[in-house]
């Protein structure tokens, strides 16, 4: 290796060479021990500086930039990309970024250029920050303020998720650094014919509080945000209303003249991604750094033009040092952006797989059509009014807004296990299903049958006896097929009674000891000799159910949904801020006497928050949907009593019960779900 090739190069640690392309026009080094390699390339440099661009893991890049430091900045320059499996949350002052996902050669070689840039006429590589100064000429109060926002700047733009905000921090940061009055933000976009446009998306006026509104521009050099967004050519025009005949460009003063503005320096920047495509432009107006004034930092804001004289006297060319500054501000912005874009669009299509999750629930169960969605509107409530506690039982409880989202999948999520279920099962509107029933009435009309079948025989039996007999046992029998007639006819109508569900507990053996009674008589034989029972014991066992309409073994299927929806959501890659969706959603049946389901956990200590909170919305909705095939909906006063006796009773949360019904929580859910 000759020492000019040794002065700039990449160095790739074996941990993450699986996730790092090598080009082969660059001087690449894939090695273990990194710190070793360092002091090599050192070495060999001589009297070069030495330039390198390290790929490392989150835990090396903070052991390799403490080494790093250690040498002077004539021995050695260097820059980090960290290759992680998720953010990188570290120290990013020496980070030149940090990517989640494979890094291609066109990267690497996009990454290498960035930190190997020198300045203009420079023969050796300089630290970026060095750089800066040497080639600005600047006071070291004015460079190191500006470099100390570059920095932030990284900072923030990384954490920043909320795209309008994202806008706002790059506008406000580029006009502090700069000085700048105003400024506007384009962004490049495909159009309906396969082509490209320009959107104006986000202005700000320091001097001015001036209205805009988002409109489309042909992406083609016509316009000087057009031209810049072409050519990625950064324009720094001392005065627009200054230009020079010829030019591709051209300015509009309409805005100007509308708003009572004027318009004087302006620098335009393009915003290249990570891969040096430009997907939008940063447009500066009016810089406020004057060269008779003390430096403050502080000029974007604290001068304000408000007069024709202040615009000549006060608005002067950006520096050309802003140039390459903020050619670094725009490139951490275009990634940000698109980070931010690519995470949008995995949220979009994560809430669309959720929304098919739920309409698959509720095709397996369309009895409960629009449970989910309640559900998860009530959690959320619910939480908002956590949140809005200032004092009493929930003053130290917080939900963020992840957390809130978090709640609201759980939510839709829930009941994903009813399809692993029977759909027959969620649809027995009573104790026997229809079929079932069919049969048992059959079978009563069969007896029925039966018995004037048999009573008439027997009358005609009476014919051969004699008149005086025979009057005596007519009136006997016919007496007999009546009550037995009416006893059948009574057993007809417990059993009806006894197939309703009911909402609460009750005690239906009595009824099944009147049908006992009833039947002592009505002991008849079909056409093959067999006993013609009344009730078969499968009949008997769902008949005795005291609550709703599922019997022993059928409840242990519905309960079972609670693990398939535990098995299938623990499976899903929830990132931190949602990780106790699986835990929510298997506790959402547990309540806090022990008596839930399918662990029979007791005690808050065991059920977290959000599940008692799904519970209780779980329960009301149970009570007040109109949807239910095994019962009518429960008047409000009456669910909210129920709710209550649970609280009371220890197996709801009463603090949460409490809240949800001084709060009109459940008012604002019917309202909801009726709209």
């Amino acid at each position: 290796m000759d020492r000019d090739e040794g002065s700039r190069c990449v160095v790739v640690s074996s941990s993450v060479a699986d996730r790092v392309l090598l080009p082969e026009d660059l001087p690449c080094f894939t090695v273990g021990d990194v710190l070793k390699k360092v002091l090599q390339l050192v070495a060999e440099s001589a009297d070069h500086v030495c330039t390198v661009l390290f790929f490392l893991s989150p835990t090396e890049a903070p052991v390799v930039d403490d080494f790093c430091r250690g040498f002077s900045t004539e021995k050695l320059c260097y820059r980090l990309v960290v290759s992680a499996q998720d953010r990188y949350a570290g120290d990013l002052e020496r980070v030149l970024s940090v990517r989640t996902s494979r890094i291609t050669e066109e990267e690497v070689r996009f990454l290498a250029a960035r930190a190997f840039a020198v300045p203009d006429g420079g023969q050796t590589a300089v630290d970026p920050e060095k750089t800066v100064l040497a080639a600005a000429g600047i006071s070291d109060r004015d460079s190191q303020s500006d470099l100390k926002e570059l920095i932030n700047i990284g900072r923030n733009l990384s954490l920043e998720r909320d795209t309008e905000k994202l806008l706002r921090a790059i506008l406000y940061l580029s006009k502090k650094i700069t000085g700048a009055d105003a400024g506007s933000i384009f962004l490049v976009e495909g159009n309906a014919q396969g082509g490209r446009q320009i959107r104006f998306k986000y202005s700000h006026t320091f001097s001015k509080d001036l209205a805009y509104e988002e409109f489309v521009m042909a992406c083609d050099t016509s316009s000087i945000a057009g031209y810049v967004a072409v050519t990625g050519e950064v324009l720094n025009i001392p005065d627009v209303y200054a230009l020079e005949e010829g030019l591709p460009y051209e300015f509009n003063r309409s805005y100007d003249r509308a708003h009572g503005y004027r318009t004087k320096s302006m620098l335009v920047v393009p915003m290249r991604n990570h891969l040096d495509q430009i997907v939008g432009v940063i447009q500066l107006l009016n810089s406020k750094e004057g060269q008779a004034r003390s430096y403050t930092g502080n000029e974007a804001f604290e001068i304000r033009l408000a007069s024709p004289q202040d615009f000549e006297r006060l608005v002067v060319a950006f520096k050309p040092r802003y140039e390459r500054l903020l050619e670094a501000v725009a490139g951490q912005a275009a990634i940000a952006l698109e980070n931010n874009l690519l995470i949008r669009r995995i949220t979009e299509q994560f809430e669309e797989f959720v929304k098919a999750s739920v309409t698959a629930i509720e095709s397996q169960d369309p009895a409960t059509s629009g449970h989910s969605a309640r559900v998860a509107r009530i959690c959320v409530a619910l939480a908002e009014a956590v949140n809005g506690e200032e004092g009493g039982h929930f003053r130290d409880v917080s939900f963020s807004a992840s957390g809130l989202k978090e709640l609201e999948l759980a939510g839709l999520l829930h009941d994903f296990g009813k399809v692993y279920v029977d759909p027959a099962v969620y649809l027995k509107g009573k104790k026997l299903y229809g079929r079932d029933m069919d049969l048992l009435k059959m079978r009563l009309a069969f007896l029925h049958r039966t018995i004037e079948l048999v009573h008439a025989e027997e009358e005609g039996g009476l014919r051969l006896t004699r008149p005086r007999d025979r009057e005596e046992r007519c009136r006997r029998l016919q007496e007999r097929k009546k009550r037995e007639l009416e006893n059948l006819g009574r057993i007809e109508a417990l059993v009806d009674v006894l197939n309703e569900p009911t909402l609460r507990d009750t005690d239906p053996e009595q009824l099944l000891a009147q049908i006992d009674e009833l039947s002592t008589e009505l002991a008849y034989r079909d056409l093959v000799d067999a006993p013609i029972p009344i009730l078969s014991d499968r009949e008997r066992e769902n008949l005795a159910i005291k609550r709703g309409s599922l019997n022993a073994d059928e409840r242990r299927i519905i309960e079972s949904h609670v693990r398939h929806t535990y098995t299938f959501v623990s499976k899903i890659p929830w990132p931190p801020e949602y990780g106790e969706i699986p835990e929510i959603v298997a506790r959402h049946h547990e309540k806090l006497d022990g008596s839930g389901y399918p662990d029979g956990l007791a005690g808050e200590e065991n059920i977290g928050l959000p599940a008692r909170m799904m519970t209780l919305a779980d329960i009301f909705d149970a009570l007040t949907a109109p949807d239910r095939p095994y019962k009518k909906s429960v008047p409000m006063e009456r669910a909210l009593a129920i709710l209550r006796a649970e609280a009371a009773e220890g197996k709801l949360d009463r603090h949460l019960v409490e809240l949800f019904i001084e709060k009109g929580i459940y008012r604002k859910a019917l309202r909801k779900a009726a709209g």
